[in-house]
């Protein structure tokens, strides 16, 4: 019986993956920042990264984190290549939410309602 051995992932350096680009002029983006795409085509000026991250996103929005997942990028050089599109108006980016106020939040008997179901479903 021969072992398979695991699916090798690509490593990509940062500074690849980004193809020497220039850092962004004024966004910083954190790894749950929702990413969407605005409906502007791409430029000529934008490398094959951008091109597949516009692809991903025209049907609905995606955080840092999971586009750097699909893309098999490294999230930091995923955060460059998006604060990129963001400055030439391709992507949109959409903060995650501070904590709800507290009458938003569900009570504690409904999440103690979920999770004994939840456990119930093993």
């Amino acid at each position: 019986m021969s072992r398979r051995e695991p699916a090798r992932r690509r490593m990509v350096p940062s500074y690849l993956a980004a193809q020497g680009t220039e850092s962004p002029t004024r966004h910083s983006l954190q790894s749950l920042t929702a990413l969407r795409a605005t409906g502007l085509p791409a430029q000529p000026h934008h490398i094959p990264g951008q091109l597949r991250m516009l692809t991903l996103l025209e049907g609905g929005a995606l955080s840092v984190s999971e586009t750097a997942a699909y893309l098999d990028l490294p999230v930091s050089a995923c955060r460059l290549l998006a604060a990129q599109l963001i400055d030439d108006g391709c992507l949109r980016a959409e903060v995650p939410l501070p904590d709800a106020h507290p009458a938003a939040r569900p009570s504690p008997d409904l999440l103690k309602e979920v999770l004994s179901g939840l456990l119930a479903l093993k």
